[in-house]
């Protein structure tokens, strides 16, 4: 178990210094220097404030100056990333994902221990899933929400195994500061509430049936308990502040005159970010699925997702589990504790899917501690079914999808499993929220390395030249130069035109950096075949036309 842990922090550790900036931390780690320095809570506040109260104590130990930020949001990122010496932006970007790496490595061995109470292998299995999942390295790297709320879940998993083992006021107290701890990382969290209301009224019943004390006070006294205890930590992440709540900047509430203003009320900018995740999602955004590009997301994206983006390995972990059932079926018992487990991903799979946001697995994340030991618990149920031929079968499923999830590191992001046809061939299919622009500076080492000057790229975020990468925009004329295309604006233009770059596009890429810059060394004569090929049947991508067939 040990060795798992330091696998892991290492793993982190050498993604999250390897990776340039993403397209969403410059604006986290603003929202933090301005929560440092000025206690704002109003800018970000779609994201909730426990992450940023990392970022910046993270930050605090390694940069004095976030103690002067500007108080202008415009202002803070430039402050904090863009101002000084490269060093400086890769020292910062490392320490803001170094609180996300504490926090991903402490949530895991709490799932450890959540683990055990279902044995030893089953505890081992789930924390090797938990290590290794390319998922989990690609978020837990980075100074974003999504491994901060999946961390937390897993500290509410593990308060909510205690508590059913032994309902009591203290330990529902626990569960409420883990779930408030939740909270104020991801507004997601929120899907897990009825799930333990329903598992913690199902403890106190069973408790009050075995040692014959009434009920409704112990329910009462747990009940308010949890409650305080989630409103104190999250209401004290936001310094106990007390305000208003307003409507006008969500449209789907102008219509309801009564709640234009509401309050006085706690952490009013807790939920004016949840008002505002619940309007995003109705409103949309551009997603990309296997050659289309939809505002209005599709039914079936993050089934895709799953297919494509989890190792093939955990894939037959699970799929064996089930088959196993087929020659042991577990009992009454075990099927609800598996219901239990099941219950928080099916409600975040079912809401995101029929969101119209869809950006990306990550969105999943929260789903996985609760997943995992579920496809952890399979190591048992293997064993028993098929003897030592089903453990050794586990076993396989484990190492085969370490493996594959090591193969790309530190390119976790980029991750394809190969059903997608790996990170080379997955982007054909998904690209959303795999390339983030996290290999500027991998292109800016290849440029000083190999002496180019300057490049035609397809920006997609952050300040490239802080990176060393001189550039111009990509021209829809052919013509010769080095171009450095982002595997998104070849798949799914944002900046640039559909059809722009598919006369270049005819023919696959001479290297790629990361997985997610694609390099094309144009001269005069590969200039003339470009060209002359443009309207080839067989192109390596033609953008707006769907995946052509691999060759």
């Amino acid at each position: 178990m040990l060795g798992l842990c330091a696998l892991q922090a290492a793993l982190l550790a050498h993604t999250a210094w390897d990776k340039s900036d993403t397209a969403d931390e410059p604006t986290y780690i603003a929202a933090a220097a301005l929560v440092w320095a000025h206690r704002d809570y109003s800018f970000n506040s779609g994201a909730p404030v426990l992450p940023k109260w990392g970022f910046a104590a993270a930050l605090r130990l390694v940069d004095p100056a976030i103690g002067q930020t500007p108080p202008e949001w415009y202002r803070a990122g430039t402050h904090m990333l863009w101002s000084g010496r490269p060093g400086r932006l890769r020292r910062n970007l490392f320490a803001a994902r170094s609180a996300t790496i504490l926090v991903t490595v402490l949530g895991g061995l709490l799932l450890w221990n959540a683990a055990r109470r279902f044995g030893d292998l089953a505890a081992v299995a789930t924390y090797a899933l938990w290590c290794l999942s390319p998922t989990l390295l690609a978020n837990g790297a980075l100074a974003t929400l999504d491994a901060w709320v999946t961390s937390m879940l897993c500290a509410v998993l593990w308060a909510a195994v205690r508590f059913w083992e032994r309902p009591t006021p203290a330990r529902a107290a626990a569960a409420g500061l883990c779930f408030g701890l939740a909270l104020a990382s991801k507004i997601s969290a929120l899907g897990v509430a009825p799930v333990l209301l329903v598992a913690g009224a199902l403890a106190l019943r069973r408790s009050a049936r075995a040692e014959g004390r009434p009920l409704l006070r112990r329910s009462v006294s747990c009940a308010l308990s949890f409650a305080a205890a989630a409103l104190f930590v999250l209401w004290g992440l936001y310094a106990f502040t007390v305000g208003y709540v307003t409507s006008a900047a969500f449209p789907w509430l102008r219509s309801w005159r009564p709640l234009r203003l509401v309050g006085p009320l706690p952490f009013p900018n807790w939920i004016e970010g949840l008002l505002q995740q619940v309007t995003l999602g109705a409103a949309g955004h551009r997603g990309y699925l296997f050659g289309e590009t939809l505002r209005t997301g599709w039914w079936w994206f993050y089934v895709a997702a799953f297919a494509l983006k989890t190792t093939v390995g955990a894939q037959a972990l699970a799929l064996g589990r089930l088959l196993s059932w087929r020659k042991r079926l577990p009992s009454r018992a075990e099927l609800a504790v598996d219901a239990a487990l099941l219950a928080y991903p099916v409600l975040l799979f079912l809401g995101m899917s029929l969101g119209r946001t869809q950006i990306g697995i990550r969105y999943l994340l929260p789903a996985f501690p609760f997943a995992m030991l579920w496809a952890g618990r399979g190591v048992v149920d293997l064993r028993h079914a098929f003897g030592k031929p089903g453990l050794a079968v586990a076993g396989a499923c484990l190492l085969a999808a370490a493996a594959e999830s090591l193969s790309v590191h530190p390119h976790h992001l980029m991750f394809f499993n190969l059903w997608a046809g790996g990170p080379e061939g997955g982007p054909r299919y998904f690209v959303v929220g795999d390339d983030w622009g996290q290999d500027q500076r991998r292109l800016g080492e290849w440029m000083r390395e190999r002496q180019v000057s300057g490049v035609f790229y397809t920006y997609y975020c952050g300040i490239p030249q802080m990176w060393g990468i001189n550039y111009r925009p990509p021209s829809c004329t052919p013509r010769r130069g080095t171009y450095a295309l982002q595997a998104v604006e070849v798949h799914r233009p944002r900046h640039i035109e559909v059809g722009c770059l598919d006369w270049l596009t005819v023919e696959p890429p001479d290297e790629r950096i990361g997985y997610s810059i694609y390099i094309y060394q144009v001269n005069k004569d590969r200039l003339a075949r470009l060209v002359a090929s443009r309207g080839t049947d067989r192109p390596f991508w033609r953008s707006g036309s769907g995946p052509p067939e691999p060759e």
